[in-house]
């Protein structure tokens, strides 16, 4: 293989290792925070459910659409949105 194809192979193996760590470490934060979501396709999606919203999340790469609403990225830019509730 030449140079610029192992180069491009490194950096599609590294993207896969990122999207991998991103979508362990939102989920995993959601949970932490006490979010309520329902994974569909493996966890790949995530429906997220808030007081008064319900947002579609892909947490490998951060992108949410709030239905009705806005798009945006980023798990924080999302808890943000949803406002967890609050334990009694």
């Amino acid at each position: 293989m030449s140079d610029m194809g192992e180069m491009y192979a490194d950096w599609r193996a590294m993207k896969r290792e990122k999207k991998a760590s991103n979508l362990a470490s939102s989920t995993d934060l959601l949970r932490e925070r006490g979010v309520d979501f329902e994974q569909k396709n493996d966890g790949v999606h995530l429906i997220v459910r808030g007081v008064g919203n319900v947002v579609d999340f892909w947490p490998s790469t951060g992108k949410f659409i709030v239905r009705g609403g806005r798009t945006g990225r980023g798990v924080f830019n999302l808890l943000r949105i949803v406002q967890p509730k609050a334990s009694a």
